[in-house]
């Protein structure tokens, strides 16, 4: 009985990680599901108590007080989750860096969390289905490609019109107008999108501009996680 209830624990503690602060499980939310486990726990407890009452004083006692830390760890572990996810997008960070993490909140939008990579907000995106590199940049206006990524997502940059004056960390340069057919961050999905094209040797990260942010229904730092609201 030990043993299963850790193995409920566990389970539990995943599933409520995985479905974020506002996902949902079968209709059900966090703190309902968290509820049900905790009744079930407790269920448990008196169901041993009573299957335990043949025995010594001490089995009894000692049965109980495995069960009632049982509980704590589990209210503590949902009580900490947010915590815990922290740390566990620090660990995906590390293992997989600028892999944007997606969940589903109860309406059914998405909502991706991206981890803080060194001084910036870095991902990965897929553009026109090749996947490249993104710095989160709030202060550019637009989507702005370099010379080299663009070339590889299929624009034929040596017959694109650089005539966008654009303002870089270098000082100014040109940019060329592209359209973007499909652009997917995590589970956050864009069609048509405007972008620019660097001029080569230009630019050297491809930047997520804010005509993509300003699509979503919000975004919001909290701590080192940048998180993205469809």
């Amino acid at each position: 009985m030990f043993y299963l209830a850790i193995i409920v624990i566990g389970v539990s503690l995943v599933v409520l990680f995985a479905m974020g602060e506002t996902g949902t499980l079968a209709g059900l939310g966090g703190d309902q599901i968290a509820s049900l486990v905790f009744l079930g726990l407790v269920g448990a407890l008196v169901a041993s108590g009573l299957i335990a009452g043949r025995q010594r004083l001490t089995t009894l006692a000692r049965q109980l007080l495995v069960w009632v830390g049982i509980v704590i760890a589990l209210v503590a572990g949902y009580e900490y989750r947010f915590e815990l996810q922290n740390v566990a997008s620090r660990v995906s960070a590390g293992l997989i860096p600028g892999a944007p993490m997606t969940a589903t909140d109860a309406e059914g939008g998405q909502i991706v969390t991206i981890s803080r990579n060194r001084r910036h907000f870095s991902t990965s995106a897929r553009v026109n289905g090749a996947e490249l590199r993104f710095i989160v940049d709030t202060g550019a206006s637009t989507v702005v490609l370099t010379h080299e990524d663009a070339a590889e997502v299929g624009f034929a940059t040596e017959t694109l019109d650089y005539a966008v004056p654009v303002a870089t960390a270098n000082g100014m340069t040109r940019a060329a107008p592209v359209r973007i057919e499909r652009m997917e961050v995590g589970g956050i999905v864009r069609t048509d999108v405007a972008a620019l094209v660097a001029e080569q040797g230009q630019l050297f990260e491809n930047l997520l501009g804010m005509n993509f942010l300003d699509t979503l229904a919000g975004f919001e730092v909290r701590g080192d996680r940048l998180i993205l609201r469809d």
